[in-house]
């Protein structure tokens, strides 16, 4: 079996806190240069989760495995035991596993969002209709899920999956090192699909949904290399509607920044939109009373 294959989780008793029903609509703050990729080559581009600008929810979900691991050492069978940590161990090494996600917000006007993804005021936040989201996402492998604030709920989280892993060795008593490895890497993609979503409560203000991908192997089609000056990154490119569609209604509508002149990029991001084959219902103004540096 494929050691990147997940664990089924459907039955996961913490599921329902990050597979929810979102909101009619979901936001995403970028500059002008990002509003300008995405209707222009239609597609969103999504980042590995080692290569985020931060990925401290990604090591707070592995910090919580590591103290449920040692502190589980001392009431579970030797064998168990060792299991849950060599998994712990393993979860060091996130950059073998092309998990990539995308990040949104439920507010639309939100002053913090335009100051730290927004270009300081002077970006776009595109709606995205949730339900068409969603569905494009779906048909890629790619799940639409709700982030995770609450410290009591992430350790639930984490308790969970280290039942789902534990529950996966019992039934299959996966005993062979080449089984036991197997299992370990299963579980740590299904650990890795999940892990986006638990973030420090510190960031609840954000209210956040995220696209996370399945694993990719390194030659999917959809996987690209960017390098770029002295950057380089691993993305996912997700399209927004086949090739040749017109009409398209993905975006639900535009909200542009509290910057110094919003009508003329309201003016050129509509024509822009239009060109694209973008039907985009409604162009807003932010209402935040800030003005961002010259």
């Amino acid at each position: 079996m494929d050691p990147r294959l997940p664990l089924p989780f459907d039955h996961l008793a913490t599921r329902p806190l990050f597979e929810a029903q979102p909101p009619l609509e979901l936001f995403h703050y970028t500059d002008l240069d990002g509003v300008a990729g995405i209707l222009n080559s239609r597609y969103l581009w999504l980042s590995k989760v080692s290569t985020l600008n931060d990925t401290s929810e990604v090591n707070l979900a592995v910090h919580h495995f590591k103290v449920l691991a040692r502190e589980a050492a001392a009431s579970l069978p030797t064998d168990e035991a060792k299991l849950l940590q060599e998994a712990a161990d393993e979860l060091e090494h996130v950059r073998r596993t092309n998990i990539c996600v995308g990040s949104f917000c439920e507010e639309e006007d939100q002053l913090g969002q335009w100051r730290s993804y927004g270009n300081d005021g002077r970006g776009i936040a595109i709606g995205f209709n949730s339900a068409a989201l969603a569905r494009i996402a779906s048909s890629h492998h790619v799940r639409l899920v709700r982030c995770v604030y609450r410290p009591e709920q992430h350790a639930q989280i984490t308790k969970d999956l280290a039942g789902l892993l534990l529950q996966a060795y019992r039934a299959e008593r996966a005993t062979a090192k080449d089984q036991w490895s197997a299992l370990i890497g299963r579980f740590v993609s299904t650990f890795l699909l999940i892990a986006p979503v638990v973030k420090d409560t510190h960031f609840g203000l954000e209210r956040e949904w995220r696209l996370v991908s399945l694993p990719r192997p390194a030659d999917d089609p959809n996987l690209t290399a960017v390098l770029t000056g002295n950057q380089a990154s691993v993305r996912f490119v997700l399209p927004l509607c086949e090739e040749g569609a017109r009409d398209v209604d993905v975006i639900s509508s535009i909200v542009i920044g509290p910057t110094v002149d919003p009508e003329n990029i309201a003016d050129a991001v509509d024509v822009l939109a239009r060109h694209q084959g973008f039907r985009v219902p409604t162009i807003r103004y932010s209402r935040v009373p800030y003005r961002p540096k010259r």
